[in-house]
C-alpha cells in the first residue's frame, strides 16, 4: 500500500511539474537565444536586400542616388496621416477633406517598418532613430550605441550613421528639426549615449566622469559627424549654452513653468565655439530668427547653425510668424537644400524632422499634432520642388506611431476635430486617445456626481466652442497618464527616386538605413551594388548619376584611340 501511495505521489508530482512547465512556457515564454548586436542587424538587412534585388531583377541602372532626404514625422502613425490629410483639405476649404492629396501620396513605393526596440514592444524615439540612421536596432533610450553600452561604459558599442557614411564619401550633410537640435531623433545622427536625456553637462550623472564622456551638445560641435555637418537647424539654445531670458509659450505649456530644462554648468557657449571652429577654411553663419535665416547667402555659406528657441521651436499654431520669430519647417528645409545642393558637389544627405507631431500627441493636443503634420507635408513639397527626382532619393516615414484613435461614423466632410455623429448615440469626438492627460479634463469630478449626474464623462457638446478652439484643448483620453504613450504598430514608409523600388513589403526599421547606403554606394551594404564603380567618375565631377557610366567612357576612349591609330596607318 505504501509503495502504491509513493508511486501515486511521484506521478502527481511529475504531472504537476509537466503542467507548471507548460503553463510557465506559455505565460512567460523564453526569449530566443539570439545575440542582437550590430552584425546581427546587418546580416538581416543584407539578406533582405538580396531578396529584394533578386525579386526585382535589379540591374542598378536606376538605383544610384546622388542625394538623399529622409523626412521623419515623429509619432506620425497611420491615424495621424489619414486625419492629417483630411485636416489639410479642410484648412484649404476643399470639398470635404477626405479626397485631399498629400505631397507624398503620389510616391510610387511604400512599405511598412517594424518599430520595436530590442527591449521594448513599443519603442521610443531614441531607439527608433538609431535604427533608422545607423542600420542597427538598439535599446529604449539609447542613442547611436548598441546594447553593449551602459552607464559604467557609455562609450561602448558606438555605431556609425548615414552622416558618417556620407561624409566619408565626400557628401555634404545636415539636419533640420522643430525640436531641440540635441533631442533624440537628430541626436541619433551624430551622438553616442546610453541615455537620450544627457543633452547638456548638468544632465550627465556624477557616476559618468566628464573626462570619459561628452554630453550630446558637446558631441555635436566637437566630434564627427556633428562637427562636420554643413547645416544644423532647430531649437535648443539652452543646451548649447546660449544665454537668453525669454521663453516661448510652447515651453510654458509643455513644462508648466519657466524652469530651465538643461542648463550648462560649464559656462561654455557652444554656438560661439562652433562659429570659431577652424576645421576648414569656410564661411560659417549662426542665425536665431526667421529674418536672419532668410537673409543667409546660400550660395556662399558653407556651414549654417540655426537655433531658433531656447527649448523646442514653438508649435506652428502659436509660433510668431514675423522676421523676429522662429521659421517654419518649410523655410528651414528650403534654405538647407540651397546650402547643401552645390553645383559641383558629390551630393548631400539631409534629415528633416517634424518633431512636434509627437509632442502634440503626448499631451492629447490633436489640433496641434495635425497642424504640425501639415507643416511637415509642406516641407516635403518644398523639397520636391527644389530637387532633381532622377538623382534624389526621398523617404518619408515615422519613427513610431501614437495611441490616437480615429473613431466612426462622422458624415463625410465633418470637421475632423469635432464629433462623431452615429445616429441615436450621444456625441463623441472623432479623434480620441487611448491614454494621456485628456482623461482628467473630460472626466466628471465628484461635485458634479453629487448633483445627480451619474455619467462618467462630461457631455462633449457642453464644452464651449471657445474651449475647443483653443490649440491646447485636450481630446478625450480613456486612461489617465500625465504623458500619452507611443503606439507599437508598424509605420508606413513612402519612397521616391533612385533606389526607392527597394522600399516595399514589411521589413525591420533598420533596413531603411541600408537601402540609403546601397542606393548611394556608401556604408556597409554598398558592396551589394555592383554598379557603384561605374559612376565613380561622374560622382567626383558632381554630375548626375544617370549619365554615361565610367566604363562606357573608357570604351569610347579606346575606340577613338584605335581609330586614330588606323587613320595614321592608312
Amino acid at each position: 500500500m505504501f509503495a502504491q501511495m509513493l508511486n501515486c505521489s511521484v506521478a502527481l508530482n511529475l504531472l504537476f511539474i509537466v503542467l507548471f512547465t507548460t503553463i510557465h512556457a506559455r505565460v512567460f515564454p523564453t526569449p530566443p537565444d539570439i545575440t542582437e548586436d550590430t552584425d546581427h542587424w546587418l546580416r538581416l538587412s543584407e539578406a533582405h536586400l538580396r531578396r529584394k534585388l533578386a525579386a526585382n531583377g535589379h540591374r542598378g541602372e536606376h538605383t544610384l542616388a546622388k542625394n538623399v532626404i529622409i523626412f521623419v514625422g515623429d509619432g506620425m502613425g497611420m491615424p495621424t496621416i489619414t486625419a492629417g490629410r483630411i485636416y489639410k483639405g479642410q484648412k484649404k476649404s476643399q470639398y470635404s477633406g477626405e479626397e485631399t492629396q498629400l505631397s507624398f501620396d503620389v510616391f510610387p513605393n511604400i512599405g511598412l517598418a517594424k518599430t520595436y526596440n530590442t527591449d521594448k514592444q513599443v519603442p521610443d524615439s531614441a531607439g527608433t532613430a538609431t535604427s533608422l540612421f545607423t542600420g542597427s536596432k538598439t535599446r529604449y533610450g539609447y542613442i547611436g550605441v548598441d546594447s553593449t553600452s551602459s552607464y559604467a561604459n557609455p562609450n561602448a558599442g558606438k555605431l556609425t550613421s548615414i552622416m558618417d557614411w556620407a561624409q566619408a564619401n565626400g557628401k555634404r550633410t545636415g539636419f533640420v528639426t522643430t525640436t531641440r537640435v540635441t533631442h533624440a531623433t537628430p541626436a541619433a545622427l551624430y551622438a553616442h549615449s546610453p541615455n537620450r536625456d544627457w543633452e547638456c553637462d548638468s544632465a550627465v550623472p556624477d557616476v559618468v566622469p566628464s573626462t570619459a564622456f561628452k554630453d550630446i551638445a558637446r558631441q555635436l560641435v566637437e566630434e564627427a559627424p556633428g562637427r562636420r555637418m554643413n547645416v544644423i537647424m532647430g531649437g535648443g539654445r539652452e543646451m548649447m549654452g546660449v544665454k537668453e531670458k525669454l521663453y516661448d509659450i510652447s515651453q510654458i505649456k509643455m513644462n508648466g513653468s519657466f524652469e530651465q530644462l538643461c542648463p550648462r554648468t560649464d559656462g561654455r557657449n557652444l554656438a560661439e565655439e562652433w562659429l570659431e571652429d577652424n576645421l576648414v577654411n569656410s564661411t560659417r553663419t549662426f542665425v536665431k530668427n526667421t529674418g536672419q535665416l532668410l537673409a543667409v547667402d546660400t550660395e556662399n555659406v558653407d556651414y549654417l547653425l540655426g537655433l531658433f528657441a531656447q527649448n523646442h521651436i514653438p508649435y506652428n499654431l502659436v509660433r510668431e510668424k514675423g522676421a523676429s520669430g522662429a521659421p517654419s519647417l518649410a523655410q528651414m528645409t528650403s534654405q538647407a537644400i540651397k546650402i547643401l545642393q552645390r553645383k559641383y558637389s558629390k551630393g548631400f544627405v539631409l534629415m528633416v524632422e517634424g518633431g512636434r507631431i509627437d509632442h502634440g500627441h503626448h499631451q492629447n493636443y490633436a489640433h496641434i499634432a495635425l497642424e504640425e503634420f501639415v507643416e511637415l507635408d509642406a516641407a516635403i513639397e518644398t523639397a520636391l520642388n527644389l530637387t532633381n527626382p532622377k538623382e534624389t532619393l526621398i523617404i518619408v516615414t515615422a519613427d513610431h506611431s501614437h495611441a490616437m484613435v480615429f473613431n466612426g461614423y462622422a458624415t463625410r466632410g465633418n470637421d475632423i476635430l469635432e464629433f462623431g455623429n452615429k445616429a441615436q448615440v450621444e456625441p463623441y469626438e472623432t479623434l480620441t486617445y487611448a491614454n494621456g492627460p485628456g482623461f482628467l479634463y473630460h472626466r466628471l469630478n465628484k461635485s458634479q456626481e453629487d448633483h445627480g449626474m451619474s455619467q462618467t464623462w462630461k457631455h462633449v457638446e457642453t464644452i464651449s466652442s471657445t474651449e475647443r478652439e483653443d490649440p491646447f484643448y485636450r481630446h478625450l483620453s480613456t486612461f489617465p497618464l500625465g504623458d500619452a504613450t507611443h503606439a507599437g504598430e508598424d509605420v508606413p514608409v513612402y519612397a521616391t527616386g533612385p533606389g526607392s523600388d527597394l522600399i516595399y513589403g514589411v521589413f525591420e526599421q533598420n533596413y531603411i538605413a541600408h537601402v540609403v547606403g546601397f542606393a548611394t554606394c556608401m556604408g556597409p551594404t554598398k558592396h551589394l551594388n555592383e554598379d557603384c564603380h561605374k559612376y565613380k567618375y561622374f560622382f567626383q565631377r558632381g554630375s548626375a548619376p544617370n549619365l554615361i557610366p565610367a566604363s562606357t567612357v573608357l570604351s569610347l576612349s579606346l575606340v577613338l584611340v584605335l581609330a586614330a591609330v588606323l587613320n595614321s596607318r592608312y
